[in-house]
């Protein structure tokens, strides 16, 4: 469906994309971006967030996902008929909710960073969450509910963190029908990924706050971020002999990268347009770069400045998943206003297993 892969944007496949007054392409036709330097590797990039961002921004993809985008926009014709369809057919209905759960729990998943920086465990019927530590004796922080959590000190190295419901409920009025032309199930995607997506990376950077002050201390940079700036914050997690290897920051850090040269030697910027897209920019100093730059701005979830410097998985924290994101339609019977929407929901849990396992840093301009 087009609105899924597009909400409220513009497709370009990038092999075809061109910044104005321009003649060659940011990315070639093998997927790679084109650059023959690091220097140009960074501007690239930093051309492509600011492509699809503002009110005419556009959504860069590959050609398989256009045509894949095309194909179902086809087979499901319009996304206002796909919703005029579903107030006319419960298994209609049902059926678009299911794609939208899907889509979102795709887009989770590739593009979620607590989801990337947290180990995995897939739950089964009759299993509980259960994370087994590296350390004992630590400080962890446990999430109890969406963007609540609370410290716990764990003096072994087997915890059972609780499950809590991570809910969405996208509901389209029969009047948003009836006086609107704009693109109806774009805005309840949007809506609805925010609800799942956004509020799982909500509630991590909420826990990773949380760390801030119990073993490592916040860090503020006066000025541009520089390598020395950077590694004074890794140097919080590698004094404790736990490897630095995430570097989660905000999109607008990437101008320091570009803006001189003390950061050329060090990085090693993406160059496959697709890993792009996740958010993965590169690596420096041994840890990946991840940001939310690629998301739409409502889904932003760092503030400017900010940046977190991460172990690996198996030293920060456990990320339980049990069956995905489900869906449930609704109606006038349970919102009590004329229309139809989904009730979605998954069943997670979320721990940042031994505070030392993360630090802080913000720039101040």
């Amino acid at each position: 469906m087009s609105a899924l892969s597009n909400p409220g944007r513009r497709l370009q496949v990038a092999t075809d994309f061109r910044l104005n007054g321009r003649s060659e392409r940011l990315v070639g036709q093998n997927g790679e971006i084109n650059a023959s330097t690091i220097p140009e590797a960074l501007q690239v990039i930093a051309s492509m967030m600011k492509a699809q961002q503002g009110p005419n921004g556009v959504k860069l993809v590959t050609e398989a996902q256009y045509d894949e985008a095309t194909a179902a926009a086809t087979s499901l014709k319009e996304n206002r008929e796909a919703v005029m369809a579903a107030f006319q057919s419960d298994e209609a209905h049902a059926e678009l909710g299911a794609i939208l759960t899907d889509t979102i729990y795709r887009a989770a998943n590739k593009q979620g960073f607590a989801r990337k920086l947290l180990k995995r465990q897939e739950l089964q019927q009759g299993m509980l969450p259960q994370a087994i530590m590296s350390k004992q004796n630590v400080t962890a922080v446990v999430a109890t509910a969406p963007v609540q959590c609370h410290t716990q000190l764990l003096r072994n190295n087997r915890y059972f963190p609780q499950e809590f419901y991570v809910l969405a409920r996208p509901f389209i009025e029969q009047r948003e029908i009836d006086q609107t032309n704009v693109d109806i199930l774009a805005t309840k995607y949007l809506e609805a990924l925010e609800g799942i997506m956004v509020q799982e990376d909500r509630t991590w950077r909420q826990m990773a706050f949380q760390t801030v002050g119990v073993v490592n201390q916040p860090t503020d940079i006066v000025g541009d971020l520089t390598p020395g700036g950077l590694s004074q914050v890794r140097t919080q997690l590698t004094s404790n002999r736990i490897g630095a290897t995430n570097l989660v920051m905000a999109a607008d850090l990437w101008d320091d990268f570009i803006g001189g040269q003390q950061f050329m030697s060090g990085v090693d910027p993406v160059t496959r347009h697709e890993i792009i897209l996740t958010g993965e920019l590169g690596k420096l100093l041994g840890m990946t770069i991840t940001t939310d730059a690629f998301r739409h701005e409502n889904h932003w979830v760092l503030q400017q400045g900010e940046f977190w410097v991460v172990s690996d998985a198996d030293y920060h924290g456990q990320f339980t998943d049990r069956g995905g994101v489900s869906s449930e339609p609704i109606g006038m019977g349970v919102e009590k206003t004329p229309g139809r929407g989904w009730a979605m929901s998954e069943s997670i849990s979320m721990v940042i297993a031994n505070a030392a396992s993360i630090a802080y840093g913000r720039r101040l301009k």
